[in-house]
């Protein structure tokens, strides 16, 4: 399975809960929603890549929309390893 399929198959498992917790995506596919939501939207535009029925396709394309613009609107910024500091 590559990883458009991979995507798909993620969306299509959880498009009754808004397409999956962000924690669940960055584990899964290393990158954050905005990222993935974009990247799905392609692979859902692309007749070659998706074959997803109409119904199915309109409905995660609906849900790639709310999610991008609750990503532009509340942005949760992860540490970067390196710049995590221990205190002693």
């Amino acid at each position: 399975m590559n990883d458009d399929d991979r995507m798909l198959a993620f969306a299509v498992k959880w498009r009754h809960w808004n397409g999956g917790p962000a924690e669940d995506i960055f584990v899964e596919f290393g990158i954050e929603t905005g990222p993935f939501f974009r990247r799905l939207r392609g692979i859902l535009a692309d007749r070659r890549r998706n074959t997803l029925p109409r119904e199915l396709t309109e409905h995660l394309w609906r849900i790639c929309d709310k999610r991008l613009r609750v990503s532009a609107t509340t942005r949760v910024d992860r540490p970067h390893p390196q710049r995590i500091s221990i205190q002693r």
